[in-house]
């Protein structure tokens, strides 16, 4: 896998999920070794952060880069068309949330073409497995060689269950199975979500809502919510910098779990 970036600028606004704030959204070509990088443009000295390990600030209800918020559905559609090298400059604090899945990142970066810059991109290579867990969740990631993920979620409601998706990921499929999954929450956590100052600009229109035994909004796939969790792993992984070569088990993984995960990752390869 080489090195990527855009042929061209295109660019997208809408409402925050969070921060319910009104934002623009504009990907600009890179060069080489840039990586993927956030540009406030709506602050003094137009502050940069990239897209790595090091600067995630938060885990909560999403993954954030410094000041900037809910960057997994935009990193997760780069990271699928294999875009490597990208400037993003935001005039807000959160990427907009669209419809809550990444279709429209992904039709951004197919109008903008890809076109590949003849720079080799790093890559992880498992040695031996990986085990990371909480009081929740367990992923384990072993060797393989391309990117696989099995994920499975557990509710204790109905009409939700167990989901299982397996997922050889691959642009093509991505935008077809994956990216389209959107966000989901129950409609019970809203007020207090809000009192956090979270779920602001969360709406029909950009979750799927669950209700105390239904779901309160029409489905794109029966198991939309699974999907939707690989989405998030693959814009958390992203944050690797690289090309991933592992087949990657979660059980009820979350934000916290996969940025533990991409860390012992890191950690093994930095140690070969």
């Amino acid at each position: 896998m080489f090195q990527n970036t855009i042929k061209k600028e295109v660019s997208i606004s809408g409402i925050g999920l969070h921060t319910g704030k009104e934002v623009s959204i504009r990907f600009k070509p890179a060069e080489i070794g840039t990586g993927i990088v956030f540009v406030r443009i709506d602050k003094p000295g137009r502050p940069r952060v990239k897209a790595n390990l090091n600067n995630v600030s938060s885990t909560e209800r999403g993954t954030s880069l410094g000041k900037v918020y809910t960057v997994e559905h935009v990193l997760s559609a780069l990271h699928a068309l294999s875009v490597t090298n990208c400037e993003i400059e935001l005039d807000g604090p959160e990427p907009p949330a669209i419809d809550g899945s990444s279709r429209e990142y992904c039709n951004l970066m197919k109008r903008a073409g890809v076109i590949s810059q003849n720079a080799d991109l790093k890559k992880i290579n498992l040695r031996s497995p990986v085990i990371v867990r909480d009081k929740d969740g367990c992923v384990v990631a072993l060797p393989s060689d391309r990117l696989v993920v099995s994920f499975m979620i557990n509710y204790p409601f109905d009409f939700i269950g167990s989901q299982f998706y397996r997922f050889d990921l691959n642009s093509k499929k991505y935008i077809k199975w994956i990216a389209p999954a959107r966000t989901y929450g129950f409609l019970s956590e809203v007020p207090t979500l809000r009192r956090r100052r979270l779920a602001g600009g969360a709406s029909f229109k950009n979750t799927v809502v669950l209700g105390k035994d239904h779901y309160l909004t029409k489905l794109r796939f029966k198991d939309e919510l699974v999907r939707h969790k690989i989405l998030d792993l693959i814009g958390d992984l992203s944050l690797l910098g690289a090309e991933i070569n592992a087949h990657i088990i979660c059980i009820k993984s979350g934000h916290k779990l996969n940025i533990k995960l991409a860390k012992l990752l890191l950690r093994q390869a930095q140690h070969k």
